[in-house]
């Protein structure tokens, strides 16, 4: 196990000429931007093909500034159908559970079909509805809006980030989920202040006007893509594998939830459900409900806010590999600490009596959050066998929309309602709390779960390989006999 061990980790990036590469990446005053966003598509690829990063974050991005637009004009949108805070906050969470349990669908398709064409087909879809929002005149019609919105984005996470794994070495994927991820945090810094900017001059329905060409743009450039080999850059090759046909839908949920790396992390997604999708929800109104924050002055706080996040990403990208240099198990330990963080950082930004102090603990908070995201990608990537690696990553929403059942059941949800804004986020922070100590402990099973991975895509694709070769043996057979 230990050689095992020592293999992957050679594999999965703990190179420190290439981490000093990044570090120590500068930007050189006679380069355009292109120049320099190439050099850092470059740098976190680790001189990989850069171009399906580039693509899939940038629909990645334009589908994120539909959702960050729709944060920052929270306020606007209820005024304007005459929502209470309750009804509003309930829209979001059964639009996002909805869309969010249909992510595992989604998951278990993009283990089947060519994960390209779903690409595509939700950047068309995304971009249409995102247009719906802003001619939607009923509830009705903003919450199908949503849905349809929330529909075309299922492909971002799992089908997204199981073609990055087989485009990318387990060396480059921490900084490539990095990029990807950061897309949401730079379409969070851009979108607020523009949506802020053009709802005060022309309303907020406009501002969902913008999206649909950017995203058709990204999509047709997205139709280059070509569908990779799965599992084709895992520790021990995979160019066999695609002979492997995929397991059934409850096979293939059977053999997610015996890896016991996992089993951790989705009962832990329960929490974090209940403590994240609400907040997602209360921020825009917290602060134009406690400090009277105009739509432009929102925009700007989110801006800035994103900007922390952004560099929280980056980080947790950066620090990743050294994590895993550390052991197998490192990362793991660190998403533990770094959701029990965000506990702490709810609750001092619940509790704050200025906004001054509120900003500084929105801030951490969010420069916090971001560190998520690399390490848990790449774990996830790395414990996963191969042909179940889409529904991996998208079978955690069925716990997140767990929690959010469990906390509207149990009464959380009106205490924003019948208490306040400060009580109303103030109660999320538990669930961050259980959710951080539960991944903590799945730091032990991460080494045998990754070892386990690896040996069943090998067997899979031995089994397979020798399935193939079989039947074409026969059918030369059958070719090389003389007819009767």
């Amino acid at each position: 196990m230990v050689v095992v061990n020592d293999v992957i980790a050679s594999r999965i990036g703990i190179d420190h000429a290439a981490e000093s590469t990044v570090s120590n990446f500068r930007y050189r005053g006679d380069l355009n931007l292109l120049a320099l966003l190439k050099r850092k598509f470059e740098s976190d690829t680790k001189g990989e093909w850069i171009f399906p990063l580039v693509v899939l974050s940038a629909l990645y991005f334009f589908d994120e500034f539909d959702t960050s637009a729709f944060g920052t004009l929270a306020p606007e949108i209820r005024h304007a159908f005459h929502l209470s805070v309750d009804d509003f906050t309930k829209l979001i969470i059964i639009n996002v559970s909805v869309t969010v349990l249909l992510a595992v669908p989604v998951g278990y398709l993009g283990d089947r079909v060519n994960r390209t064409k779903l690409v595509v087909v939700s950047g068309i879809v995304a971009a249409m509805f995102s247009f719906g929002t802003g001619i939607a005149g009923t509830v009705a019609l903003l919450t199908f809006a949503r849905f349809g919105n929330g529909v075309g984005l299922l492909a971002n996470i799992p089908v997204h980030n199981s073609l990055l794994a087989d485009y990318y070495t387990p060396q480059a994927r921490p900084t490539v989920y990095a990029n990807h991820s950061n897309a949401v945090q730079v379409a969070a810094i851009i979108a607020p202040a523009i949506a802020g900017l053009i709802a005060w001059q022309f309303g907020w329905r406009a501002a969902f006007f913008l999206l649909f060409i950017p995203v058709i743009i990204a999509t047709v450039f997205a139709m280059r893509l070509h569908e990779p080999v799965r599992g084709a850059t895992d520790p021990g090759g995979g160019e066999l594998r695609e002979f492997a046909l995929p397991p059934k839908f409850w096979e293939a949920s059977k053999v997610l939830w015996a890896v016991k790396t996992l089993r951790r992390s989705f009962i832990a997604a329960t929490f974090v459900g209940a403590g994240f999708i609400p907040l997602v929800g209360y921020i825009a109104l917290y602060f134009e409900k406690v400090y009277h924050l105009t739509v432009m002055q929102r925009g700007a706080l989110g801006s800035v806010s994103a900007v922390f996040a952004y560099f929280g990403v980056q980080e947790g990208g950066k620090r990743t590999a050294g994590w895993f240099a550390q052991g197998m198990g490192v990362p793991v330990k660190r998403i533990g600490v770094v959701l029990a963080l965000v506990g702490v950082g709810v609750i001092c930004f619940a509790a704050a009596p200025w906004l001054w102090l509120s900003l500084v603990f929105a801030m951490g908070t969010n420069f916090v959050i971001g560190m998520f995201a690399a390490p848990l990608a790449a774990i996830q990537a790395l414990v996963s066998p191969a042909r179940e690696r889409s529904l991996a990553f998208s079978f955690g929403a069925i716990f997140l929309v767990l929690g959010v059942v469990i906390f509207e059941v149990l009464g959380f949800a009106k205490i924003a309602d019948t208490h306040g804004l400060r009580w109303g986020v103030g109660v999320l922070a538990p669930w961050f709390f259980i959710g951080g100590a539960i991944a903590f402990t799945a730091h032990k099973f991460v080494e045998s779960d990754v070892q386990a991975a690896m040996l069943k895509s090998a067997a899979e694709a031995e089994a397979a390989r020798a399935e193939y070769e079989a039947k074409q043996a026969i059918t030369t057979t059958e070719e090389d006999s003389p007819s009767a």
